[in-house]
């Protein structure tokens, strides 16, 4: 007997990385994508959503696409523009084709909200941004039935937005903390891990031997991306939003371990810090899964298998 293909819900800032997750996602099989949420993150949400909707519309995604929070639930909005442009697509060539393509009118946290009564139990959240509309939907309905939370962000070690913390932690610490504190299952997948999924100049050469507008397209983002610590030569990356949907479509690659994650939301120097307790159940009861090493290289194989699938 063929199992039913699990519900996902995905909730991202887009981000070129996101667009990737959405695509694996999208192509997989054992999954089916309800729906899209976008929050602010990567830039602000006007420019986070329009680049979804373009996305959708280059890339003839199915999903229906909902604008939700604009800002974190506290605090002032802090995005990744310094980095990767204004729209938070930045690009050495090829750019998404824009048009006055039209969004669903609901608002994001109360499709997610929605899409989760519809199937009580059994839709996975995967958030490849700050986790403002998951929270802000938990925040409306505590006892919402989803099946887990799947995240990118937070890191066992060190960050990258600031020494301590990583860029989606850091821009809605609150957001993320509630989350944690929530009951419901949740998996890290955090700076630590992700730099062990790295993608390379021999993967960019592979996007563009397939030659198609799609694969170029995605291919002179994915080069942008490569060339962020070495202008003009592309080197190696963490590919941080993929590597989280790896998980979902290849969880053998990966150790997860229990631990019990709070998130620094007070200190000057840590704010956004996740702070990871593995000495459970000894020292805290475990509130999350967090991936701690990748033990084989079989999601390279999956990652190339679906966005060839995607991109041809």
């Amino acid at each position: 007997m063929t199992s039913r293909p699990v519900p996902v819900w995905l909730d991202a800032d887009p981000g070129f990385d996101d667009l990737v997750a959405w695509l694996l996602l999208d192509a997989a099989e054992a999954f089916t994508l309800q729906g899209v949420s976008i929050v602010a993150g990567n830039a602000p949400l006007e420019h986070t959503f329009r680049n979804a909707l373009n996305a959708r519309e280059f890339f003839g995604l199915p999903q229906p696409v909902y604008a939700g929070r604009g800002r974190p639930l506290t605090g002032e909005l802090v995005t990744s523009q310094y980095l990767l442009g204004e729209n938070g697509m930045a690009s050495v060539g090829r750019r998404l084709p824009t048009g006055k393509y039209a969004g669903e009118s609901e608002f994001g946290v109360n499709a997610l909200m929605r899409a989760a009564r519809e199937s009580p139990g059994e839709l996975t959240v995967l958030a490849t941004g700050p986790l403002t509309n998951v929270a802000q939907a938990l925040l409306a309905d505590p006892k919402l039935p989803l099946r887990e939370i799947v995240w990118m962000g937070g890191s066992t070690d060190r960050g990258n937005h600031t020494a301590a913390a990583e860029f989606n932690a850091f821009a809605d610490p609150e957001a993320a903390d509630l989350v944690f504190a929530s009951g419901l299952p949740v998996t890290m997948v955090g700076l630590n891990l992700t730099r062990q999924i790295v993608i390379t100049p021999r993967d960019l050469a592979q996007l563009r031997a397939w030659g198609t507008e799609r694969a170029l397209l995605l291919a002179d983002h994915l080069e942008f991306y490569l060339c962020i610590r070495s202008p003009g030569v592309p080197g190696l990356m963490p590919f941080h939003d993929p590597a989280a949907a790896l998980w979902l479509l290849q969880p053998e690659s990966f150790v997860a371990e229990p631990a019990h994650v709070r998130v620094e939301l007070t200190g000057v120097l840590t704010r956004g810090m996740t702070v990871c307790e593995f000495r459970v159940p000894k020292r805290a009861v475990a509130n999350a899964s967090v991936l701690t090493s990748v033990v084989d290289t079989a999601w390279r194989d999956v990652l190339m298998k679906h966005l060839q699938q995607s991109l041809g």
